[in-house]
């Protein structure tokens, strides 16, 4: 049963959670120019700079956010934060039911049907044939095309998205961002309410391409089933970020945010012990962070150049 009722004709509230609860609506901006905009609830946020603020009951730790940088950044650095989008930090689902659940269900069609094929050769085809289909797809789930994260630069007051070839270049007071009722059907459990913050590209700020006369098209920055907290959350962390507000917690990065061999550790255990210590860990990271191995990926999008010279700087992290 959904938690987010209709309270009035054009309001929508969701369940109070860290002190915010959450208040949807239609708008004649999202009817007039966002995709399927006339059935679009949604909390806008940007422009205008709306502080949704979490309430951490005095948690002095978390109240800089220094969770969403963790989760979400590809990096911080001197003007600018590059934060991933929802295709990134979010590739859990696809690999699980592909590589776990699906390899589940083969094996019980394998037990209950294909065992009873006489023909033992059209049996092993058939059996390893639909091992390997549900293995490969668990792998390009996990390792398809990292996208461009979305450069939020704040001494230039702009945001910078690369979005199916085309270029974006935005002002951060131009800048619409909304978090919006995704639900999703989830199957034996039915609908299930769902949150996606998405940034709204305007087609006026592409720079490489006219897209004059089309709708504005949708970002999806980050989705989660049932919770509105990290929905808000990153939101409230980009637009401290943006308007200097605090408190605000952020890493310079000397390098990309990737997972990697632990030097430090092997050389303080030993090289030897380390190595065996990453090898027997390494699946169970796979299993329970497939996000974070996900971005091992060898095949990543690159920012234009123009993007460099407006940052200042060459950084094509993921």
């Amino acid at each position: 049963m959904s938690k987010i009722k209709q309270v009035s004709a054009n309001l929508w509230v969701g369940p109070k959670d860290m002190g915010l609860t959450p208040k949807f609506m239609r708008t004649e901006h999202a009817i007039e120019n966002y995709p399927k905009g006339e059935s679009l609830i949604h909390d806008p946020l940007q422009p205008g700079n709306r502080k949704r603020a979490l309430d951490y009951e005095g948690d002095s730790e978390a109240e800089d956010m220094g969770e969403f940088f963790e989760a979400c950044s590809a990096g911080g650095h001197e003007g600018y934060l590059d934060m991933r989008i929802n295709s990134v930090h979010n590739r859990g689902q696809g690999f699980y039911i592909m590589g776990i659940i699906g390899i589940l269900f083969w094996w019980s069609f394998e037990y209950f049907v294909l065992s009873a094929i006489q023909d033992e050769l059209i049996r092993d085809i058939s059996i390893y044939s639909g091992y390997a289909f549900f293995c490969i797809g668990a792998l390009i789930c996990l390792f398809r095309t990292l996208h461009t994260p979305v450069r939020f630069h704040k001494a230039n007051q702009e945001v910078y998205v690369w979005h199916k070839k085309v270029l974006y270049r935005i002002p951060w007071d131009e800048c619409e961002l909304s978090i919006r009722i995704d639900n999703r059907n989830l199957g034996l459990k039915g609908q299930q309410d769902g949150y996606q913050l998405t940034l709204w590209l305007n087609p006026k700020h592409a720079i490489n391409k006219d897209l004059t006369g089309q709708k504005h098209v949708p970002v999806n920055l980050i989705h989660n089933l049932e919770h509105h907290v990290p929905i808000y959350g990153y939101w409230e962390y980009v637009r401290r970020y943006m308007t200097g507000d605090t408190p605000f917690y952020i890493e310079m990065s000397k390098e990309p945010r990737v997972p990697g061999f632990n030097t430090e550790m092997a050389e303080r255990v030993g090289y030897i012990k380390a190595i065996l210590i990453f090898i027997v860990m390494l699946p169970f990271f796979v299993l329970f962070k497939p996000a974070k191995i996900s971005l091992l990926s060898p095949f990543k999008e690159k920012w234009p150049a123009e993007v460099h010279e407006w940052t200042g700087e060459r950084c094509d992290w993921h």
